[in-house]
């Protein structure tokens, strides 16, 4: 098996973490939770799934925007709202996403999930 050096300088397997890399990393995400806030805060609670359950169900059965075929079953925001609420309930920002598509569209946009 081969090992490779950490920075912090431990010699680890080759595909795994070192016990500071892993620490860092947990640091890191708990800081951009906290920036974020939780996604009740950022405006995505009761309220919202059944809006958004709503609209979906009056365009019947769409597909997803992207164009992959999928039957959405979410709602996106095409412009990210970023804390606007006038954006954010603005049905013309909305648009029938599928989940999957959504997280490949987030990472891709936004560095990956929200970061």
């Amino acid at each position: 098996m081969v090992n490779v050096i950490c920075p912090c300088g431990f010699s680890v397997p080759k595909g795994t973490r070192c016990e500071c890399r892993e620490r860092r990393a947990v640091a890191a995400q708990k800081a951009n939770d906290e920036r974020r806030g939780s996604a009740a805060s950022r405006g995505y609670d009761g309220k919202w799934a059944k809006e958004s359950k709503a609209w979906l169900a009056a365009l019947g059965s769409p597909l997803c925007a992207c164009g992959c075929g999928r039957e959405a079953n979410m709602v996106d925001h095409i412009v990210a709202p970023k804390g606007d609420a006038r954006l954010f309930w603005s049905r013309s920002n909305w648009q029938p996403y599928h989940d999957i598509c959504n997280r490949r569209k987030a990472i891709k946009s936004e560095g990956g999930f929200g970061r």
